[in-house]
Parts: structure tokens; C-alpha cells; sequence
């Protein structure tokens, strides 16, 4: 049996949305891209516009994100009108935990960007470490010094 799942992340880009301005010119927008195509290389997925249900559908997301152990694909959408990041997949078949660490490696790396920018626009020098992890995949620690 088929079906698409959404699972909200708590991530939110609305300063574009608050300004009356589309969301795709939100900082986060750029954020999340850069977010999602680390991810890929990472786990070398490949990314596109489009995941697929059981039955082969093709269903448009903003960013999708495919690979031999997510074959059907895992989503990213942006709430245009909300600005809430939504993941979306199909996951029957025994896909869920890969599913679930792709969502947890792009919210991981897009919040590591959101310091690491943050940081530098305060003049810090900022040093990251990423440290692999036997259980959760990587550990990634953002430095800061003035």
C-alpha cells in the first residue's frame, strides 16, 4: 500500500514572507539549498525536482533527494505561504530509517550553516569540525573565536 508522508522539520524561513517578498528570496532558501546538496554529497544522493510513490507517480518537490537505499526518493517543500520546510516520501517497503536519517543529516547541516554564517557576520573566526559517529552518522562542532 501506498502512501506520501509529510514530516515537518523545525525549520521556517518567513523574513521573506514577512516582507510581502516570495519565500525563494528568504536567506534561509539559500541555507536549505546548500543544506540539501551537502547532504547529497555526503550520502551521494542525487538531487532533482520529483520523488515517486509505490506505484511509480511522480509527485514535484521543491528539492528531492534519491540513491540506492531511498530509490523512491525523499522531498524537501517550502510552505509558500507559511514558509515551513516539509519533508515528503513514500516510505512503505521498510524505507523509513533511511528516511528519517536524510531528514536528520539536512536539518544537521543546515543548522551547522545557520551558526557557522552567523557567527562569521559577528566577526568570529569560525572553525568546523566534522567528527564521524559509529551510531549517529557524524558529529559536526561549530569554533567560534574573537
Amino acid at each position: 500500500m501506498s502512501h506520501i508522508s509529510s514530516y515537518r522539520a523545525n525549520i521556517k524561513l518567513e523574513n521573506a514572507i514577512e516582507r510581502g517578498r516570495p519565500v525563494e528570496e528568504d536567506p534561509g532558501w539559500e541555507i536549505l539549498d546548500q543544506a540539501i546538496w551537502t547532504t547529497a554529497e555526503e550520502l551521494n544522493l542525487d538531487v532533482s525536482h520529483s520523488i515517486r510513490d509505490y506505484y511509480g507517480r511522480s509527485i514535484y518537490c521543491d528539492w528531492s533527494l534519491s540513491g540506492p537505499n531511498v530509490p523512491r526518493g525523499i522531498g524537501v517543500n517550502v510552505d509558500r505561504n507559511t514558509g515551513e520546510v516539509v519533508f515528503v516520501c513514500d516510505s512503505y517497503g521498510g524505507y523509513e530509517r533511511v528516511v528519517g536519517e536524510i531528514k536528520d543529516r539536512i536539518v544537521q547541516n543546515y543548522l551547522a550553516i545557520c551558526v557557522t554564517r552567523a557567527l562569521s557576520a559577528l566577526n568570529y573566526e569560525v572553525e568546523v569540525e566534522e567528527v564521524p559517529h559509529p551510531i549517529e552518522g557524524k558529529k559536526v562542532l561549530v569554533k567560534g573565536v574573537l
